[in-house]
This record gives structure tokens, sequence and C-alpha cells, in this order.
């Protein structure tokens, strides 16, 4: 199979995001294929969508959002005609819609919690997942009052549970909170510091 038909295979879903990367990996003609093309979001260090594609987690939904939006652009510019199958943007819109305001889900939890309800879908795998996210988010008295992003640390995508705060404000320059975690399975403690 040429370059163009991976790509085309990949967009409308027959090919997985993991057997795209592989190609990625270990096809010549696809690295060749997509080193040319040099016109790849501003907001990125890579010289053409080669270095891009590889730079980028494809296997995480902001990933495979991100593949596919270029490759179709891509495909697009050389009157290529292919079909574009959406599932990835609904995974996407699932994964903005189930976080709670004041957590930031790390992309690798999501995958990880997804694929343990992949039977489930619809309302049943939006309950499914906010559940999981209840059960696994555990604090001991509040949940943290972030002052800037929140940033709730996971080992091996499992939540570390949250103690509390600390208000370091006196001995900072800034408003100053001290954040603790701890690891239950490690028995260790981890804490960051915010400011704004």
């Amino acid at each position: 199979m040429n370059s163009i038909d991976i790509i085309k295979n990949y967009l409308e879903g027959s090919l997985s995001p993991q057997d795209f990367q592989k190609e990625l990996y270990y096809n010549k003609d696809m690295e060749d294929l997509l080193s040319k093309e040099t016109q790849i979001p501003p907001y990125t260090n890579s010289q053409n969508a080669f270095l891009y594609l590889i730079e980028i987690d494809i296997l995480l939904p902001s990933g495979e959002i991100n593949s596919k939006g270029l490759l179709s652009k891509l495909l697009t510019k050389k009157n290529i005609s292919f079909s574009l199958n959406n599932e990835y943007k609904k995974k996407y819109d699932l994964f903005m819609k189930i976080q709670p305001r004041w957590l930031n889900l790390t992309e690798p939890y999501f995958q990880f919690i997804f694929n343990k309800h992949k039977d489930k879908s619809g309302i049943e795998l939006e309950r499914a997942l906010k559940l999981e996210i209840k059960n696994d988010f555990k604090f001991l008295k509040n949940k943290p009052r972030w002052l800037q992003s929140p940033v709730w640390p996971t080992v091996e995508n499992k939540p570390l549970f949250f103690i509390g705060q600390l208000d370091i404000t006196e001995i900072r320059h800034d408003i100053s909170y001290l954040y603790i975690f701890l690891d239950e399975k490690n028995n260790t403690y981890m804490t960051f510091e915010q400011s704004t």
C-alpha cells in the first residue's frame, strides 16, 4: 500500500492511530512524502509535517485531532479525495465534556479510563467516565483551590490523594500555595507550589 492510501485509511478510520504511528516510524516512503510538506501549524518548532507528526502523540485525543487535521489539509491541497471519519472528534469532545472545572485531566489518564469502558457508548459511557473520575480524584477535606491551571499529579495513570494546601504567601513575593499530595501506593508525598 502506498503512503497516500495509508493516510486515506487513517483518515477514514480503517487504520488505527497505533498502526498509523508504526507507519510513521518505519515506512521510509511515508517519511519522504511528509518531509516535503512544510505547511504545518505555525505554533510548532517542526520544519515539516513528518517531524510534526513524530513530535505529537497521535494516540492521545488532541494528537489524533491535530494529526488528522494536518493530513486532511495535505490531501486537500494535493486534490486527493478522501472520506473523513469523525469518531475522533467525538472522542475529543467527550474528553472535554467530562472534565470537572476544578481539574485538567491528562490525556493518558483519559485514554486509560476510556479503554476500561470501551463496551459503553453515549450517556452510559459519559456517566461511567465521570464516576471513574469521581472515584479516582480523592481528597482529604476539600478539592484544591488552584491559583493557576489545575495540575493534579498522577503516577501510572493513578491520581495521587490530595491532602491539602498551605498558604505560603508570607515567605513568597506573590500570593502562593503549597499543594500536598500522597502517593498511597508508595506511601510518599509530593508537593508543588503555585503563585499568582
